[in-house]
């Protein structure tokens, strides 16, 4: 059984097969990229970078805000959000517009023919690793004009960052607010005095509790009034009725003394006229005696009672009186509560808003404080410290062209790139250029090869001797 040939790949042998057979066009790439690389190297016009660092620090013991008095501290630190707001702060339009302005002051010429967005091209800000350090670069043909940009834009930077968590006019809108609020509150306190005045009295809430009691000592009154009024009342109809009667006994119910003496005395007199009767005729001398002082002692009863009654009519209209005297206080009481409800009302509010306006007041004058002490930029209330670690510089060397580098960089990426047109070039080319070639692609075996020589040039020949 005949065994099928293996052929192991030789990559090597592969890219040096290339490498030869495309020498020309690899050696030529080579040699442009190469020359390119040299005239950028020793033509181009030189770069200079001017380099600085701002260093962010956490306010390790930071004062609570809600007051300076306060011994409450709070810890920060600075996490990695914070390093990158303040690196797109940096590149930010504003710090650059603002770094220009700068220039246009302290370098007119220099300033005058700088844009924003070239200056931010030029810019180079990078975060180092495990560190609150922020690396900051700017190129520039000339190492003094980059050394003067990057300071401008440093400068602009932390002017920026200041008006950001310090805007202009916070301390005047602070102190406007204080005044506001102090008038507002000796308004409400003006208001809450002529309400007193008004109703006389400072503390509506005791003057009512005064009142329910006065109140509830009238009414207590008032209706003992009413049930005296009722007794009399009652009295007086019976005797209007016992009146129009001769009965001796209905006048037993009346309590006045004299009444019930006399009533006693004309019982006592029918008493002995019976027993004159008895002895004598009913139309003796004796027995008409006893019924005519019967008769005087009933017209002085009746007398009597209807006196007893008119007193009891007066005392029945004093306290009818009596009665409406109360009742008008009680109408004046409800008043006066009703009054004083509305006033405790209105006091209360009052109080309320000058409560409030005086806690505005207070805030806004510790947040003036605050406002003020925070003017500065590395203030101790901030939550940050922003430092110029170090300040713009130049080493005067240019950091492009980098004349080694570049050659040998122009050296390799020629090769490659000669050498990848030339794979590309042999990658296409399809004719068989060896025997392995044929064997290969036809799938024939080889038995053998004939190399290719190159015939001598043929020498010119002799004519024939004659």
């Amino acid at each position: 059984m005949e065994r099928p040939h293996l052929r192991t790949e030789n990559y090597l042998r592969e890219l040096l097969q290339i490498y030869f057979a495309q020498q020309r066009l690899i050696l030529l790439t080579t040699l442009a990229v190469f020359l390119v690389a040299a005239a950028i190297a020793f033509l181009a016009p030189s770069v200079y970078s001017a380099q600085g660092a701002i260093l962010l620090r956490a306010s390790e013991l930071q004062r609570s805000p809600q007051s300076l008095e306060e011994t409450e501290v709070r810890s920060f630190k600075v996490s990695e959000e914070d390093l990158r707001s303040e690196r797109e702060l940096l590149r930010s339009p504003a710090v650059q517009q603002g770094a220009i302005a700068r220039l246009k002051e302290s370098h007119p010429e220099l300033g005058a023919a700088l844009d924003w967005h070239r200056v931010r091209s030029r810019l180079q800000i990078e975060l180092v690793p495990d560190s609150r350090v922020i690396n900051v670069e700017f190129q520039h043909p000339d190492a003094t004009a980059a050394v003067a940009i990057l300071d401008a834009i440093l400068a602009a930077y932390i002017e920026r960052r200041a008006e950001i968590l310090y805007p202009e006019g916070t301390v005047d809108f602070f102190v406007n607010q204080v005044e506001r609020f102090r008038d507002q509150i000796s308004t409400t306190e003006q208001a809450l005095i002529e309400l007193a005045n008004t109703t006389g009295t400072p503390n509506p809430a005791k003057e009512i509790e005064l009142n329910l009691q006065i109140k509830q000592n009238v009414e207590e009154r008032l209706l003992d009034l009413d049930t005296r009024a009722v007794t009399l009342r009652e009295q007086l109809e019976h005797l209007d009725r016992t009146l129009a009667t001769e009965q001796l006994r209905n006048y037993a119910f009346i309590t006045n003394q004299t009444v019930a003496e006399i009533a006693a005395r004309i019982i006592d007199l029918r008493i002995e006229r019976g027993r004159t009767a008895r002895h004598y005729e009913p139309d003796a001398h004796a027995v008409a005696a006893i019924d005519a002082q019967i008769t005087s002692t009933m017209r002085q009863l009746k007398q009597e009672v209807a006196d007893y009654r008119d007193q009891l009519d007066t005392e029945f209209a004093a306290l009818r009186e009596q009665q409406l005297i109360l009742q008008r206080r009680l109408a004046e009481i409800e008043a006066r509560n009703l009054e004083l409800q509305r006033q405790g009302i209105e006091s209360d509010r009052l109080s309320r808003e000058a409560d409030l306006l005086r806690q505005s007041f207070g805030t806004f004058f510790k947040r003036r404080e605050e406002a003020e002490i925070n003017a500065g930029v590395d203030s101790t209330l901030s939550l940050f410290f922003v430092s110029i670690l170090s300040p713009a510089f130049s080493t005067g060397e240019p950091v492009f062209p980098n004349r080694p580098v570049l050659l040998v960089i122009g050296l390799l990426a020629g090769f490659i790139t000669g050498f990848s047109l030339g794979f590309v070039r042999e990658f296409f080319d399809h004719t068989f250029k060896t025997a392995r070639d044929v064997e290969q692609f036809s799938g024939l075996p080889l038995l053998f090869s004939i190399p290719a020589v190159n015939a001598p040039p043929a020498e010119p020949q002799q004519p024939p001797p004659r």
